[in-house]
């Protein structure tokens, strides 16, 4: 899946010398696993939560195609970079590449995790950071 939403230019691109990068990606990775197990269980109550509105719309609709049958995702390895923050003239514009192993099956040999997740947070309020986009990485 890869959604990306169109935005104003840039202001700037990098991550801000007083950003806890530490802290965002602990959340980061500990947001992709519950992430990934609402999706394995097919829970959009947890994924709105954490998501976009237009990502919650297309991961919903790919989970009413999935039809009754749950997804097996074990995250065996992950690990995360941030590659960079840009501020926009309403939210807040993180990428975030994730690396690693994860099982799909039980048993199963792992298989290489490489894809970045686009966050969002608004500039003003109280709203966290949200999944706006998925880029798997080849």
């Amino acid at each position: 899946m890869s959604l990306n939403k169109a935005a104003p230019a840039p202001q700037a691109w990098g991550v801000p010398a007083d950003f806890d990068t530490d802290a965002f990606l602990r959340h980061a990775k500990a947001s992709f696993i519950r992430m990934q197990a609402a999706w394995d269980k097919g829970d959009v109550n947890d994924l709105r939560e954490f998501t976009t509105p237009e990502v919650f719309a297309e991961l919903k609709m790919q989970i009413q195609e999935r039809g009754p049958n749950a997804d097996y995702t074990d995250v065996v390895e992950i690990g995360a970079q941030l590659l960079g923050i840009e501020t926009t003239a309403t939210d807040y514009l993180a990428s975030v590449q994730f690396s690693g192993q994860i099982r799909t099956a039980p048993n199963a040999p792992t298989e290489p995790l490489n894809e970045v997740w686009n966050m969002s947070k608004p500039l003003s309020g109280n709203g966290g950071w949200v999944l706006a986009g998925i880029q798997q990485i080849a």
